[in-house]
């Protein structure tokens, strides 16, 4: 793959991912020791993110409900919400700008419930369903 425009096309770390496994197959066409070892230190840094877990599918199914959502996000805000799922509310508002003055709570909560279950974290527990546990608890 070629980008001609660095300004049309951005690379999620998915995609890079992929592209460095099929290069790394190739290393010696491409030659030297040192492209070799930045290969391998990218590729290791990249087996250890989220993005090793994700497939093209799952990545554009997100897009997708991101799209939906009645909140306006950035290309670059879905890429960092691609490349690093966060998993609570300050790491979701360090990758959106204005995070604050933009998303109420409801929205907030319906940005974070959508990254957990993208990243495979669905299982953490939202701060309604605590406020749930504890009115359940009140009441016995």
């Amino acid at each position: 793959m070629e980008v001609k425009n660095p300004q049309v096309a951005v690379l999620c770390n998915n995609e890079v991912f992929e592209l460095l496994k099929k290069t790394q197959e190739n290393t010696k066409l491409i030659g030297g020791m040192n492209h070799s070892t930045i290969l391998y230190e990218v590729n290791k840094y990249l087996e250890q993110r989220a993005c090793a877990e994700q497939n093209p599918t799952k990545i554009r199914e997100f897009l997708i409900k991101l799209k939906h959502m009645p909140i306006n996000l950035s290309k670059k805000e879905k890429l960092m919400l691609v490349n690093d799922p966060p998993d609570s509310v300050l790491r979701l508002s360090l990758g959106i700008k204005d995070f604050y003055d933009r998303l109420s709570e409801p929205e907030t909560e319906m940005l974070l419930f959508a990254t957990k279950k993208f990243s495979g974290q669905s299982d953490i527990i939202t701060k309604q369903e605590v406020v749930e546990e504890e009115e359940d608890e009140e009441n016995n």
